[in-house]
């Protein structure tokens, strides 16, 4: 198939089960509708009659890709019942070899960096992110040349990494939507960012001898996108383990903390101070007694005389 007729960056994820059952019925025109509704579109902007909008739909039902509960004029985006990737087996990779498409130029690629030959199950997986993740050959390629940094930086030189964990990090650039060399260059960059603004709060935090896990990556991006200074980040760490003691630092409470500094645009430890200290209940200052302890005390003095004065006449 000629380049030309690919389009970068405009790629539709189509699932494969949903692929099937749409050549199955070889019906042109819920193809169509459904392409339309996979794209974000609702039924009028195909611009058909009534008749042949609800036709398409009704066949769409009959294939149990589109939900009868739903007006065609405005139903959502067809979603399979079962959206985990299809058990690809060795006659599906065989023959996408065989076309000569994208995928049969990226195995001797992704065989070269790794420096070996795939087998069978690693071309499944190199497969699954071609054809059910969607991602263009260019993008997988970046990819593994990330992954093989990342396992090289964390256990040494010359260490490559496996199929299953390329795959387990081409499921986290398809859910992130990177879908183009552009958007890859993108999320390498907030990934490299991670590393090195991600590791001075490791330090803040206390833990200096170790990366983060990936629970750990998800909160460190979240902070350094809210973009709070050394000092706020301690003091956001010396409050959680007031609360809970070091030995039982909380990454959710913490975050908790922080999280309501950001939404109330609290960006400075100084900030911070004046919120709170707005926020203290302000007490009443004593007020003067009344009554006889409020009277001068001359005027105490004087019946305290007269009352002992009325005793010795008694």
């Amino acid at each position: 198939m000629a380049n030309g007729m690919f389009f970068p960056g405009s790629i539709l994820s189509l699932h494969r089960k949903a692929a099937d059952r749409l050549l199955a019925a070889d019906n042109g025109d819920a193809a169509l509708l459904y392409l339309a509704l996979l794209e974000g579109k609702n039924g009028s902007d195909l611009k058909w009659d009534a008749a042949r909008l609800e036709a398409a739909y009704k066949a769409l039902i009959t294939m149990k890709l589109a939900d009868p509960t739903q007006p065609v004029t405005n139903a959502p985006a067809p979603k399979l019942e079962d959206d985990r990737p299809p058990e690809y087996t060795a006659q599906d990779i065989t023959q996408a070899l065989q076309n000569g498409g994208g995928f049969a130029g990226l195995v001797p690629e992704v065989e070269r960096l790794l420096g070996k030959v795939l087998s069978t199950a690693d071309l499944k997986l190199l497969y699954q992110l071609s054809d059910f993740y969607a991602l263009p050959p260019e993008v997988i390629l970046t990819l593994v040349g990330w992954c093989m940094e990342k396992t090289a930086k964390r256990y040494g030189p010359g260490r490559k990494p496996t199929l299953p964990q390329i795959k387990r990090e081409g499921y986290k650039w398809y859910k992130a939507g990177v879908s183009t060399l552009d958007a890859a260059d993108a999320y390498l960059r907030r990934q490299q960012l991670l590393g090195t603004r991600g590791m001075e709060i490791m330090a803040i935090l206390g833990i200096r001898d170790r990366g983060p896990v990936p629970q750990e990556e998800e909160f460190l991006t979240a902070w350094i996108q809210m973009d709070f200074p050394d000092d706020v980040l301690r003091l956001a760490y010396e409050r959680t383990v007031f609360q809970l003691a070091p030995e039982k630092f909380r990454w959710s409470y913490m975050n908790g903390i922080l999280v309501r500094w950001n939404q109330q645009g609290l960006k400075t430890v100084a900030a911070i101070q004046a919120a709170e200290a707005r926020r203290k209940p302000s007490f009443p200052q004593n007020k003067p007694q009344e009554g006889p302890a409020a009277m001068p005390s001359d005027d105490i003095g004087r019946m305290i005389e007269q009352a002992r004065r009325a005793g010795k006449e008694g």
